[in-house]
């Protein structure tokens, strides 16, 4: 027989204010005769036996996901648990009592940053997608003509479509949602990531600006209830959006936008990027690529990779926040081979980031160690790096990058990407000795050629260790 919770005694809140995270005490006891009970999460195949020990609490869960119920299996009886908190944290407290004793058995479902459905998994498995998303583009619009934007160096502020935005947008800069956004120096790139990246999880429905999936946070400090600067800014943002008919601008340039993304298209060949790394990262997969972007994105990418499980297995997607290809496009000396190769290491320095984070991490104390001396590697210009992992990771990625352009252009085209790239790490970046360490790893690959890069680790760690 099942049983479903109809019911709740009572509910804890975390953070009042938002109103996210729920506890929940069953109302009754369960009564077993043997020591041990089952679970089967419905997005799950298999059934999980759990073992009654010696603790008084058993504490065990999954991530949550649209429409799960947890199934509880005990003797003959069963009862039926209904995640209904998407996409936030829903935790259940069930009294057992066993013929020895009573315990608790904690049932939780964690909150999840996305949840695809079958229909978007079936549409998008094995494809690479690139937007310019309507509210995204609000967030960019409304950042850049702030007081931090407008002071800010790393923002697209040329060009005809950056003029387009000011003549348009020019008799609603007195609205208030741009007083909120005057950040010092020391926070910019922080609550800039916070507002821009998070307008990612947002669409439009009607006037309102609403969070229903299949994204529900992006980057930021809050991993519980979400909350993030433009959810908290939201109520100023439609208001700026409705009078300034903020949605007739975006139409009216949708034929701009779909020429932009058929550029990104061109200059980027991500499946070519996406297998190679996957070869060279055997151990993680993933199966679906959104790149999204704006206009007016200068040198600031991120990434992000989401992930759903499901009966027919785990659904895992990376998304990717980078800038258009007018920086290459206005360079009429390149060809059109050398402006593919530039561009590419925008988004393949993104791609290969969600490979080479989690193997960096096996050798996390090998990294710490190595990279010791911080001076030694990195500059000021690069303290947005505040970790030993996090500059090799740095190092990593680009260099790597540069071993994926040797194997894909002619040779002249390729020492101009990566002299470009070892330019831009030591000059502008300044990682330091990025010019050494793609060299070290250019030839530890020439002398295993039979090993893919992950396996690369150790010695190129070794190499790095030798430079203190």
């Amino acid at each position: 027989m099942h049983k479903i919770i109809a019911s709740i005694i009572f509910v804890v809140i975390y953070n009042c204010c938002l109103a996210q995270g729920t506890e929940q005490a069953y109302p009754q006891t369960l009564h077993l005769i043997s020591d041990t009970f089952k679970v089967k999460f419905s997005n799950y195949p298999d059934t999980f036996p759990i073992s009654i020990g010696n603790k008084d609490t058993v504490d065990m869960g999954t991530d949550g996901a649209a429409g799960m119920v947890a199934t509880i299996y005990y003797d003959k009886d069963s009862i039926r648990i209904p995640y209904r908190n998407l996409p936030y944290a829903q935790v259940h407290y069930i009294p057992i009592q066993t013929p020895a004793r009573k315990i608790i058995y904690r049932l939780h479902f964690n909150s999840i940053m996305s949840s695809f459905s079958q229909e978007y998994i079936d549409k998008n498995k094995g494809n690479v997608q690139l937007e310019i998303p309507e509210v995204y583009e609000l967030a960019n619009i409304i950042w850049t003509l702030s007081p931090s934007g407008q002071r800010a160096a790393d923002l697209n502020k040329s060009g005809a479509y950056y003029q387009k935005v000011l003549t348009y947008f020019k008799p609603y800069l007195n609205h208030p949602v741009f007083k909120k956004l005057d950040f010092a120096d020391s926070v910019y790139f922080k609550n800039y990531y916070d507002f821009r990246e998070n307008s990612f999880t947002f669409t439009f429905k009607g006037d309102k600006i609403v969070s229903q999936g299949p994204y529900y946070y992006v980057t930021g400090d809050d991993w519980d209830n979400y909350s993030s600067l433009f959810r908290r800014m939201l109520p100023l943002i439609e208001d700026f959006a409705k009078k300034s008919d903020y949605r007739k601008f975006y139409e009216t340039n949708r034929a701009l936008y779909a020429q932009q993304i058929q550029r990104e298209k061109e200059l980027m060949p991500i499946k070519n990027m996406w297998s190679w790394m996957e070869t060279q990262f055997p151990a993680r997969k993933y199966q679906s690529y959104k790149i999204v972007f704006s206009p007016l994105i200068g040198g600031s990418h991120s990434t992000q990779n989401y992930s759903t499980n499901s009966t027919s297995g785990q659904f895992n997607e990376t998304v990717m926040f980078v800038c258009n290809t007018e920086r290459y496009d206005q360079r009429p000396e390149l060809t059109e081979k050398q402006k593919e190769g530039l561009m590419s290491g925008i988004v393949f320095t993104e791609i290969d980031h969600n490979y080479v984070n989690p193997v960096s991490n096996k050798y996390h104390n090998q990294i710490d160690s190595a990279f010791a001396k911080r001076a030694l590697w990195s500059g000021v210009k690069a303290s947005w790096y505040n970790s030993p992992v996090s500059v090799f990771n740095e190092y990593m990625t680009h260099a790597i990058f540069c071993l994926w352009v040797m194997d894909n252009y002619d040779k002249p085209t390729a020492d101009l990407v990566i002299k470009s790239r070892e330019d831009l790490m030591v000059n502008k970046r300044q990682f330091i000795k990025f010019r050494e360490f793609d060299k070290a790893l250019i030839a530890l690959r020439e002398q295993n050629k039979q090993k893919n890069i992950a396996e690369l680790y150790p010695s190129m760690l070794v190499w790095c260790k030798a430079q203190n």
